[in-house]
């Protein structure tokens, strides 16, 4: 989803103001821990207390609102930089500025269910992501077969 610079300044504000914010998701890149529809709750970003496989809120420098797993900071002219991927995709994402996040993941609301990020299961699939890389192409080519099988029967994607 892409939004105007003004959208992005009024989220971030919202966010700090009450300290957390909830938004539909409408992607894939982190399937199937984030479901296309979920509720996301992010609370407001600390740079104090982010660790690996947290799952960042970032406005990218086109206004995209994505939330992808944070996997290490990278140093690029003397400046820190968040290097994030999502849990599909192959490859991570352009390294992300401290001041494009705005939060990191704390539930998901998904069919009146709320998982919390630091239920075991949240855990155990953060580490698995993080710990075995080549499980994003084994999920990339479930979701491209899902596809593909859905579009030659006719149902919409």
């Amino acid at each position: 989803m892409q939004f105007s610079k003004d959208t992005v300044d009024l989220l971030i504000n919202t966010i700090r103001k009450y300290g957390w914010m909830d938004l539909p998701s409408s992607g894939m890149s982190m399937y199937p821990f984030i479901q296309k529809g979920n509720i996301c709750r992010f609370e407001a970003f600390n740079e104090n207390t982010v660790k690996k496989g947290d799952v960042l809120l970032y406005h990218s420098a086109s206004g995209q609102l994505i939330a992808h797993r944070f996997l290490r900071i990278k140093q690029i002219n003397n400046q820190s930089h968040y290097v994030l991927k999502g849990d599909t995709n192959l490859c991570s994402d352009e390294p992300v500025k401290q001041e494009q996040i705005i939060g990191k993941l704390v539930t998901i609301n998904r069919l009146n269910k709320k998982i919390h990020i630091d239920d075991y299961t949240a855990i155990l699939w953060s580490n698995l992501i993080i710990s075995f890389p080549f499980m994003s192409k084994v999920l990339s080519s479930h979701l491209s077969i899902k596809a593909t099988n859905r579009t030659r029967s006719g149902v919409p994607l």
